[in-house]
């Protein structure tokens, strides 16, 4: 099977194509990373057919997505052009939540841990610049996993406290939170192990019947009320 993976929801594009094999795992037979996100409007889909081209790929048998949180418009960009390829190639889109992603990449690199879930022995915070003041977080403590919320500094300090942890772990995008310590790690496009994501969607997609995610399944993930029905 064939993956292709891309993201432009936070401040880099990243292409991926995959070959996963049922004996050997997988390998990456392309990746391009680029950290210039406000060309992603039209250098996404150039930089996935040139993906395509050298990983001798004339179309992938599934595709992978962050859906966000992140960017409006970067998880615009990413969930639109999935669900349009996905359309026009007739095979299955899958969308994950990115902090989850970026979680797998980041505690996979820096500490050697192993997914799936059930198995992580550390604790982290992660915070996505979700500007506005606020941020998209996601809290690991042990095995347990906390949704993704919208929340400004004094919720997130607030949930630290009611869940009685510090953790051993912190990670950002944008500009470090002023509760966060100075040496948290600033996830950047340069130090995501992008095999630990993909290693991560495998794992789930094991557990999804493919022919329920088609293009229409594919929704963008913006948690944020404003963007958002509320009806």
């Amino acid at each position: 099977m064939k993956l292709l993976y891309f993201d432009t929801t936070q401040d880099w594009i990243n292409v991926l194509i995959a070959s996963v094999e049922e004996e050997n795992g997988f390998h990456l037979s392309a990746k391009l990373i680029e950290t210039s996100p406000k060309e992603a409007s039209y250098r996404l889909v150039s930089m996935i057919q040139t993906a395509l081209e050298s990983s001798n790929t004339k179309k992938p048998d599934c595709i992978v997505v962050p859906n966000g949180p992140g960017s409006f418009t970067g998880i615009r960009i990413t969930v639109t052009t999935a669900r349009d390829l996905g359309q026009l190639w007739k095979i299955p889109v899958v969308g994950f939540d990115s902090a989850m992603l970026y979680l797998a990449g980041m505690e996979t690199n820096n500490l050697g841990v192993n997914f799936p879930e059930g198995q992580i022995q550390t604790s982290a915070l992660i915070c996505l610049d979700g500007k506005q003041g606020k941020y998209y977080t996601k809290f690991l403590n042990g095995s347990n996993i906390s949704e993704t919320k919208d929340q400004t500094p004094d919720e997130i300090i607030q949930s630290l406290d009611a869940i009685g942890f510090t953790p051993n772990n912190w990670y950002y995008t944008g500009n470090l939170p002023d509760f966060y310590p100075k040496d948290a790690i600033k996830i950047e496009a340069t130090n995501l192990n992008l095999s630990s994501i993909l290693q991560y969607s495998l794992e789930k997609i094991k557990q999804y019947d493919l022919k329920d995610y088609d293009y229409l399944s594919l929704l963008p993930n913006y948690i944020r009320g404003t963007y958002v029905d509320q009806k």
